[in-house]
């Protein structure tokens, strides 16, 4: 399904992208704050990814940009237009949702052209504009079929093209892959990022999968509980996560959190099944701060089987994925922090015991707010 966008485009030459922005929005189903306070911008041809986990709001931020929902407060731009008067048919923007929303008694072809003739472009132009849609997202060939005659995938496709075909300035994806199998859902990740370097188009993409948002995004926007924790690249909110619950969601398998505490004058960090040293560095973080306890970030793939490490655990599962192995392995306490070893790295069973070393300094966060420790 499709927000409808302005004139009809005649010759179907692609519209400039439009840059989105979103300042001071907030929307509130009753005492419910959906969105609070959301102040973010999207560049004209960027892929912007709306990450987090459900209920966060993102898909109401998405909406609040279609025009589908009245925000509670704040102003919505698209390009240099305030469009918070007008109605979403108005605003040029095209929505793509989960379900793929095709009328099932029509064929490809009529699935696709049904936005323009539903605003009289003539047939000629409405043909040469399928034809040219369709071969961007290889559907030459199921043109005359009906959706259900369609994979999963396919179906997805037409519904791509019959947002495509209205050429608008912005696209809005809310969860487009969500009902695919797996190899679907690879499949299409890397069509839609070949379809946005081809095209140059303004996407806003909602997704809860952050595999999604770190290989398609050109930055990514974290969301929760309607508030905006972070807005960078991929690899930024990977490498320099602003917060816990960033460290903790973007990454896979998820980063290891550890509950701290400073140690003595070695400047160690005390924490559940051992220690973890620290440079100068972090230490000197930590004192000029002046904080005793403090939440560790260790990336799976920072943790290595070792005789000499300083942390002790029990095995608890091993994951044997061909190209690595993710060891699950228990603390005294009860807590499980995952190990990534590449290739088959060697043989575990459950209720071995190892001992596990951190390799370079931890994420430092400060436990009141979660807040990034840094320079």
């Amino acid at each position: 399904m499709a927000v409808g966008t302005g004139e009809p485009e005649g010759t179907g030459a692609t519209e400039p992208a439009s840059s989105v922005a979103l300042v001071g929005v907030s929307k509130s189903f009753g005492d419910v704050t959906a969105v609070d306070d959301l102040t973010l911008e999207v560049a004209a041809g960027e892929f912007m990814v709306l990450l987090g986990p459900s209920g966060c709001g993102k898909s109401t931020a998405l909406r609040i940009v279609a025009g589908l929902e009245e925000p509670t407060s704040g102003t919505v731009r698209i390009g240099d237009r305030v469009v918070d008067e007008v109605e979403a048919k108005d605003r040029d923007v095209a929505m793509v949702f989960q379900n793929y929303a095709l009328y099932p008694h029509l064929t490809v072809r009529r699935n696709i052209e049904f936005p323009l003739r539903s605003r009289g472009v003539p047939a000629r132009d409405r043909s040469s504009m399928v034809a040219a849609t369709a071969r961007s997202l290889q559907l030459d060939d199921l043109l005359d079929r009906k959706p259900a005659q369609l994979s999963g995938g396919q179906r997805q496709r037409v519904a791509l093209a019959r947002a495509l075909i209205r050429r608008p300035r912005v696209f809005l994806m809310d969860e487009p892959l969500s009902n695919l199998d797996a190899r679907l859902r690879t499949e299409m990740r890397a069509e839609l990022a070949e379809l946005h370097s081809r095209l140059g188009v303004t996407v806003l993409y909602v997704t809860h999968d952050q595999v999604e948002a770190m290989t398609m995004g050109d930055r990514i926007a974290i969301m929760r509980g309607g508030v905006l924790q972070q807005v960078d690249t991929p690899q930024a909110v990977h490498d320099r996560p602003a917060n816990a619950f960033v460290a903790a969601f973007v990454g896979s398998p998820p980063m290891n959190i550890l509950p701290g505490r400073v140690g003595g004058e070695g400047g160690a960090l005390s924490v559940e099944g051992g220690f973890i040293p620290l440079t100068p560095r972090a230490g000197r973080l930590l004192s000029d701060r002046g904080l005793r306890e403090v939440t560790a970030g260790i990336r799976p793939e920072h943790l290595v089987v070792d005789q000499t490490g300083t942390l002790e655990a029990t095995v608890s599962v091993a994951e044997f994925l061909g190209h690595e192995l993710h060891l699950g392995c228990r603390l005294p306490g009860g807590r499980l922090v995952t190990v990534r070893v590449p290739g088959t790295g060697g043989s575990w069973r459950t209720g071995d015991t190892v001992r596990l070393a951190v390799v370079g300094d931890p994420h430092l966060f400060d436990p009141s707010d979660g807040a990034r420790i840094d320079d």
